[in-house]
């Protein structure tokens, strides 16, 4: 399927934010459908409910015939302890050994992940070990790649079923004022305590994007939503509540010190952040380009995230 550069940037982002979300039993539900998508009835999905065993199959392709295990790690594997990393290892494993033992005339085996960068090297050597260790078998992993592929290869109606309807350079220049503050009017009416901040915002330093550890596709939906930040601001300044502002504000930055304060990584705490503004339904393009263009507006503003380096900071 064609799709202009674009769109295949907007279904990439909406991907990411879909292997974001997508932990535990949630990987396995959104892989299923891609693949019956793709697929049709070769494709057999395998329920849920592991408490009545699943034959260590998470779906089944053929021919050949493939077993899917997936493994869907909370923030996509960010931050992940050395016990957890063991644990995922493991599971490659155990998965295997079981799918070998439950399905004999096994020809394929993918390990099925929502690792948004590259998967960790210590899964990588077990793949490794049992493609050298079982030759006559296809063992192979699938993740943010093969996803990627497999969701192209789909027209646009079953695309935004599965992901959203993805923002397009299009969508980000025709931002929806309504959808902006219908957001806001969320939140607000969401938070319980007003955080009204005591300081003025600090001016955005040139090189904070780079400063904070954001990833390239992190930093790109942040530009992205740079360029409505001066009608986000208008927005809040022209508002009938002359307290909004700054008690959005305030909020965003609790919630960035909260999560700040769990340990999670730069672009986990920023989709994070996303998710309590955009809520966790596939977004529409307007809300997308709205929520990224409030984010926007709060870097910005110095609302959310660092702006000294943390070394400048210390000193």
């Amino acid at each position: 399927m064609s799709h202009t550069p674009s769109r295949r940037k907007a279904i990439r982002a909406a991907l990411e934010l879909k292997l974001r979300r997508a932990k535990g039993a949630r990987l396995q539900e959104f892989f299923a459908e891609l693949m019956i998508a793709v697929h049709g009835d070769r494709f057999q999905p395998i329920g849920t409910d592991y408490s009545r065993g699943d034959l260590q199959c998470d779906g089944l392709l053929q021919p050949p015939l493939t077993i899917y295990a997936c493994y869907g790690p909370v923030n996509a594997g960010a931050n992940a302890t050395e016990a957890a990393m063991k644990t995922a290892v493991a599971k490659v494993g155990t998965d295997f050994a079981g799918a070998l033992e439950n399905w004999p005339n096994l020809e394929a085996w993918k390990f099925v992940h929502n690792y948004v960068e590259q998967p960790p090297a210590q899964i990588v050597q077990k793949i490794l070990e049992l493609r050298d260790r079982h030759k006559p078998i296809a063992i192979e992993l699938f993740g943010k790649e093969q996803f990627e592929s497999a969701l192209l290869s789909l027209d646009a109606e079953a695309i935004d079923a599965l992901v959203g309807d993805a923002a397009t350079d299009e969508d980000f220049r025709a931002l929806q004022p309504t959808i902006v503050l219908s957001v806001v009017d969320v939140i607000m009416a969401a938070v319980v305590q007003r955080h009204d901040l005591e300081d003025a915002p600090a001016e955005v330093p040139q090189q904070k994007l780079h400063f904070n550890g954001l990833s390239a596709h992190s930093q790109d939906r942040v530009i992205r939503g740079m360029q409505n930040a001066v009608r986000v601001a208008k927005l809040m300044q022209d508002h009938q509540d002359p307290l909004l502002e700054g008690n959005l504000a305030g909020a965003f930055n609790a919630k960035y010190l909260d999560f700040k304060a769990q340990g999670l990584n730069p672009d986990d705490i920023l989709f994070h952040l996303y998710d309590f503004a955009a809520g966790v339904g596939k977004p529409s393009a307007a809300l997308d380009v709205s929520v990224w263009s409030l984010l926007a507006y709060l870097f910005e503003k110095c609302m959310i995230f660092e702006d000294k380096p943390v070394a400048t900071r210390a000193a």
